[in-house]
This record gives structure tokens, C-alpha cells and sequence, in this order.
């Protein structure tokens, strides 16, 4: 019987450290789990985020026709060339250029987290439009105006878009 009495409190001891234990791993799972989510929704509000910006900026592009305010090729002037222009941007992806009757056809894609805008015109739209053919660097924009920079082989150009 004595025995019996000596041997129940350590077995006790030994169940309440067990216990303690399990708490304690029960309790780091949660809080790892807890993190996890955490970090799921915060990628997935990111992402929302991110989409939301990219729909508002494809909704005021694509909303209405735009025609070339300024273009400087590296330091010389050739707005005059796009006299007559005017743009239209499309959601899937695509963008006219319309002088007249004339309309030729290219692609245009946006990306949100660098601020850019990357254009292309086919050869066989002419060099006044493909002059456009460049990602370009948004350096200022509102609903109305974008102003965008891009580098090219001889130096540097400046676009400036405005809404009609």
C-alpha cells in the first residue's frame, strides 16, 4: 500500500506535465493556424485590391477617346504628326488608332504595380503610329490626361494623352 502511495503522485506529476504539454502544442497549432488565415486573407485583399485599381483604371481608359496633346522624341516635337488621331482603347486588351475613315488595330496592357502602359501597332500602321509602340512610364494621370515617359535607343520620349 505504500507503495501504491508513492508511486500515484508521480504518475499524477507525470499526467499534469503531459497535459501542460498538449496545451501547449494545441495552442501552437492554433496560433499557426491563425497565422495561416491571416496571411491568406491579406494575399487575397492584396489581390482585390490590386484587381480594383486595375478595373477602375481599365474602366477610365476605355471610357471615351484620346488624342495625342504632346509628343516629344527626345527633344523635338512631332505632336503635328498625330494630328487627326484619336484613340480608343478597348477592354480586351486591344486599341484602335482613327485618322478619318483609316483605323488600324493594336494592343495595349497595363501593369498596376510598376505604373506602366505597354502599346504595339503592327509595321504596317505607319511610323507616326508606331511611335506609340513602347512601354511607357506613367509619370502623371487623372480621369482626363496621362503623361508617360519611355527610353528608347537615341534618348528619351514624352507622351501626353488627353481625353476628348
Amino acid at each position: 500500500m505504500i507503495i501504491l502511495l508513492a508511486i500515484l503522485p508521480l504518475n499524477t506529476r507525470i499526467f499534469m506535465a503531459f497535459e501542460r504539454n498538449k496545451k501547449k502544442q494545441i495552442t501552437g497549432c492554433i496560433l499557426l493556424m491563425l497565422t495561416g488565415i491571416v496571411m491568406i486573407m491579406s494575399l487575397s485583399c492584396k489581390k482585390t485590391i490590386e484587381q480594383a485599381k486595375k478595373n477602375a483604371i481599365v474602366n477610365a481608359v476605355t471610357n471615351g477617346r484620346w488624342y495625342v496633346e504632346q509628343y516629344k522624341q527626345d527633344t523635338t516635337d512631332v505632336t503635328a504628326d498625330f494630328f487627326g488621331y484619336e484613340f480608343q482603347f478597348y477592354e480586351n486588351g486591344t486599341v484602335d488608332g482613327i485618322k478619318g475613315t483609316s483605323t488600324s488595330s493594336g494592343t495595349w496592357v497595363t501593369d498596376i504595380s510598376n505604373y506602366t502602359i505597354t502599346a504595339a501597332f503592327l509595321p504596317a500602321a505607319g511610323d507616326t503610329l508606331n511611335r506609340l509602340s513602347y512601354t511607357w512610364k506613367i509619370t502623371d494621370s487623372a480621369l482626363d490626361y496621362v503623361s508617360a515617359t519611355t527610353t528608347t535607343s537615341t534618348g528619351s520620349n514624352t507622351l501626353h494623352l488627353r481625353k476628348k
